[in-house]
């Protein structure tokens, strides 16, 4: 056979062939199985090196790992099994000796015709396909490891096409959202024939906005869930999407918990904010109920000095007042509308009545501490809203306390200059963290440009609005001041009301309304009893009416001139009954007072001719107000 090789000249176009071919090249004779011929890629690679005796093709079969031997063996060792077959392909593991890694070989016999030999031969190419069955391996270990990631996810996974169709999903997605791959695809195909589908189930094809959000989703069965939902997109070359991954996870539990966290939070300040109100309010009535004892005591005596009644009397006042202011300040600062009411009043009033609302807000580890200045300092701002800016500041959400040590904010009220008075805030038991950002300043004027932290530049803003200045100071490492500087004005009366001439002609004035038809509707007994004793001291004598309803039927009999109508009552509230009795009496003169202003616009009011005041009305403001009422200031 070599002979006859050799005689055919095909032995010089086997030694041409390697150059034309980079891999192995062998020559086999199939009857008899051996190798005519073969390259020295072929030898180097599969370790056929005989000299004595001829290679024969069952000799790779040592070499082949033991997982193929048996399909090498059948499609390349038996004789004419497959002879019929002009080509005979396979990818087949090697083990080779002195190597510790697979090796992967390609091999692909056919068919050779020589001119002059009367049988056939086959010619084998052999290639390493190592590295390219290793990739391919890879990946698809990967693939199943994604798949096998994807379809036990503890979270939600999806698949989804440019158009928005579903092409996989994975079981959590189906817990989360109740709907079935073939739901997903029924309603996709409802959305493309431009069939009608609810707002709820197109939120499942409107996945496009790549990126993490948290929202709300419509289970199948219409319940509403807080879901985390992540959308990625695999883009092409030319950057455009071939698909969508969904990430989605059911997070409505966790809301719920926060929720809950929340209201309990809530609850315990609710819970440290009555416990304080109700500690002033001990003391704001420990005098009045100490003063009236003694006043009454001496009085049944008959032996009392006038001096010192009048000064029992300023005390119960005092007590009342003190319980007055806090009372509006607590209604004014749970107001929902965040409405700028600034007026001119004295500063350390309003940081006194919003002590109860500090201290609540403060840490169990924080003492507050409070020194006001001896005379009052009045200026211009919006009282509610600098009690909450107080409250902020030494909550904790601004500056953080140190939970693991005492703290102490000190708040001190006095005298800047002639023109600016100061409220200064010095705080010590504040968290490292939180002192960070000042580390590197000794002092930090917080400007429109300069400023970091969000809710101090509100503050800032809010205290220039006022015409102030406020500053951060780090005089020490562990110790912060805050100084707010507001512009001093004169001190004048709390409500700004000019006097009254009731002086110069209380008779004339307080006769001609004692003329009058009065009404008064108060649905509390002791309320209307109050007032109507402080109109019996000017010889005014209402008539009293516990409801709405009542007052509106009594108009059949008379007309009133003037109205002090409580707000919230039952069946119909005060605003109503006073513009359905202005519909009778146009020049009705009518105040309108209540514990909580929320929802009333005391200027559109005061257009329409209601006066509208606060709960509990003092002596003072009553009378001021019926005169104002009747036009007489």
């Amino acid at each position: 056979m070599q002979t006859n090789l050799e005689a055919s000249g095909m032995i010089e176009f086997f030694k041409v062939l390697p150059n034309l071919f980079s891999g192995g090249v062998y020559l086999t004779d199939p009857k008899s199985g051996k190798i005519l011929f073969s390259n020295d890629f072929f030898k180097n690679n599969l370790g056929c090196h005989k000299t004595t005796e001829e290679c024969l093709e069952s000799d790779l079969l040592q070499w082949v790992a033991e997982e193929d031997k048996a399909n090498f063996k059948e499609q390349f060792l038996i004789p004419n099994k497959h002879f019929d077959r002009d080509t005979i392909q396979g990818d087949y593991r090697f083990r080779m000796p002195n190597e510790i890694l697979v090796r992967w070989f390609q091999f692909e016999k056919r068919k050779v015709n020589i001119p002059n030999m009367d049988s056939q031969l086959q010619i084998v190419f052999v290639r390493d396909v190592t590295n390219e069955k290793t990739n391919e391996i890879n990946i698809v270990e990967q693939i199943q490891f994604f798949l096998g990631l994807f379809e036990n996810a503890s979270v939600g996974m999806a698949l989804q096409d440019w158009e928005g169709g579903y092409f996989r999903i994975n079981p959590r997605f189906t817990e989360i959202t109740g709907y079935s791959f073939q739901n997903l695809t029924d309603l996709n195909i409802k959305r493309i024939k431009g069939e009608p589908i609810s707002e709820e189930e197109m939120e499942y094809f409107g996945f496009f906005k790549e990126g993490v959000e948290e929202s709300r989703l419509t289970r199948k069965d219409g319940r509403r869930i807080n879901v985390y939902r992540r959308i990625s997109a695999f883009r092409n070359s030319q950057g455009k999407p071939d698909f969508y991954y969904v990430f989605l996870d059911d997070v409505t539990e966790k809301k719920q918990l926060e929720s809950y966290q929340l209201h309990s939070q809530k609850m315990e300040t609710i819970g440290s904010l009555a416990t304080n109100i109700a500690h002033d309010l001990n003391n704001y009535l420990q005098p009045i109920h100490v003063f009236s004892q003694l006043g009454e005591e001496q009085i049944k005596l008959g032996k009392y000095d006038e001096s010192k009644i009048l000064e029992y009397l300023g005390k119960i006042r005092m007590g009342a007042d003190n319980a007055r202011s806090m009372i509006h300040r607590i209604i004014q600062y749970s107001k929902a509308k965040d409405e700028n009411s600034s007026a001119k009043i004295e500063i350390s009033s309003v940081i006194e009545s919003a002590i109860p609302l500090v201290n609540a807000g403060l840490p169990k580890n924080v003492e507050a501490q409070f020194d006001f200045y001896k005379f009052p300092l009045y200026t211009k701002l919006d009282a509610v809203r600098f009690s909450k800016i107080l409250c902020e500041l030494t909550s904790g959400g601004l500056l953080v306390w140190d939970d693991r040590k005492r703290g102490l904010v000190r708040i001190q009220t006095s005298p800047a200059d002639e023109f600016k008075l100061l409220v200064s805030m010095e705080f010590t038991g504040l968290s490292l963290p939180s002192l960070s950002g000042l580390n590197t300043l000794d002092f930090v004027n917080f400007g429109e440009e300069e400023f970091q932290w969000t809710g101090m530049q509100l503050i800032n803003r809010y205290v220039k609005n006022w015409g102030g200045e406020f500053y951060i100071e780090k005089p020490e490492p562990m110790t912060v001041l805050i100084h707010i500087y507001l512009p001093l004005e004169e001190g004048q009366n709390l409500f700004g009301a000019k006097k009254t001439n009731q002086e110069n002609k209380p008779k004339d004035v307080w006769s001609v309304i004692s003329e009058k038809e009065i009404w008064v509707v108060e649905d509390d007994e002791a309320a209307s009893e109050a007032i109507s004793f402080v109109l019996s001291q000017k010889q005014i004598f209402p008539q009293v009416f516990r409801t709405a309803t009542s007052a509106l039927e009594n108009l059949k009999n008379k007309v009133p001139d003037f109205i002090l109508s409580d707000y919230r009552m039952r069946e119909i509230n005060g605003l109503s009954l006073i513009r359905n009795i202005k519909k009778v009496n146009p020049n009705l003169s009518a105040i309108l007072y209540t514990g909580n202003m929320e929802g009333l616009d005391s200027e559109e009011l005061d257009k329409e001719g209601i006066l509208v005041r606060s709960k509990p009305i003092s002596v003072d403001e009553l009378y001021e107000t019926i005169l104002l009422s009747f036009g007489f200031l």
